[in-house]
């Protein structure tokens, strides 16, 4: 049996702002500035790229790809520069614009191998919303050979295996991101994946340690109720279901639109049966910015309707 960490509840995020300097007077006057240096000393890739990171700040998306593809003519063998305009063409939906600056940006010589995971990493992602899901698979493996302590990039793929059903692949690359990296979000995303592959009886047991020790209790309860479902022990999985809902309902107050915490509503919901209910719900958690499990979760609610 695999050991269990100390409480998965007790995790902190820390997020880590990199600017030019301490003082900061926002985007407009940062573009001002670079655009004023720009008319007394002439382009340079770095004044370009600086003032392209501020559009795309403002959701100036337009500007800020002008700045980049001038950029990259000025510095050829740039592969950051490659990347941030793959980053913006993403953001302006030209995804095959986006992919072919990154095999741009891959086939640069001497490129550093940090530099080349952060590429593979945008690649895969592309590749993945074309649907390419095997090229992105791959994309995200090569990655994390390169940095096999991206947590955020494991669970990037783990979702890419889930899309495509290989349980047994997605818990074993699970297995082995948690040994490299000791992460804490990857032992919760292993427990949903033993919730997706139906072993049921395996997931109940570390959902009940998590229950034990959980001030919010809701997505647990709501895990607990599925593995209960899956066991046929229904009036227990009813009771947490119902239960799950309400706790997560409750921290949606006025103006709170978290799209997990609307998913998880709706699929409360879903497993109740009260399919309208459910829809709703992951309609607005779509709108909220939702990805492809709402997605598949609201298709199919909507195709079993038609038939």
């Amino acid at each position: 049996m695999r050991p269990w960490p100390k409480r998965l509840g007790a995790l902190a995020l820390v997020s880590v702002l990199c600017g030019k300097g301490v003082a900061h007077e926002g985007p407009e006057a940062e573009i001002e500035e670079i655009t004023v240096e720009i008319a007394r000393f002439g382009e340079s890739a770095e004044r370009l790229l600086q003032r392209a990171i501020e559009y795309r700040v403002l959701g100036r998306l337009k500007e800020a790809a002008n700045d980049l593809q001038r950029a990259a003519r000025l510095e050829t063998d740039r592969p950051g520069l490659r990347r941030e305009l793959a980053r913006v063409q993403e953001g302006l939906g030209q995804t095959n614009e986006a992919l072919a600056t990154t095999e741009l940006g891959l086939n640069l010589k001497g490129i550093e191998p940090d530099e080349r995971a952060a590429l593979l990493a945008l690649k895969a992602g592309l590749l993945a919303a074309k649907g390419k899901s095997g090229a992105a698979l791959e994309s995200w493996t090569e990655a994390l050979r390169l940095q096999p302590e991206n947590v955020d990039w494991h669970h990037s793929r783990s979702q890419l295996l889930r899309e495509l059903a290989r349980h047994d692949e997605r818990l074993k690359r699970l297995d082995e991101a948690i040994a490299t990296t000791g992460s804490g979000m990857l032992e919760v995303e292993r427990i949903d994946a033993l919730l997706d592959a139906g072993r049921w009886a395996e997931a109940l047991p570390r959902i009940d340690f998590e229950l034990d020790a959980s001030r919010l209790r809701g997505s647990w309860l709501l895990r607990r109720g599925r593995a209960l479902l899956g066991m046929s022990r229904e009036s227990e999985a009813r009771k947490d279901l119902e239960a799950a809902s309400a706790e997560i309902r409750a921290r949606l107050g006025p103006g709170i639109r978290e799209a997990s915490l609307l998913a998880e509503v709706g699929l409360a919901e879903e497993l109740l049966g009260h399919v309208e209910e459910a829809k709703r719900w992951f309609g607005d958690a779509l709108a909220a910015g939702a990805g492809s499990f709402v997605r598949e979760r609201l298709e199919k609610l909507k195709a079993a309707k038609k038939d």
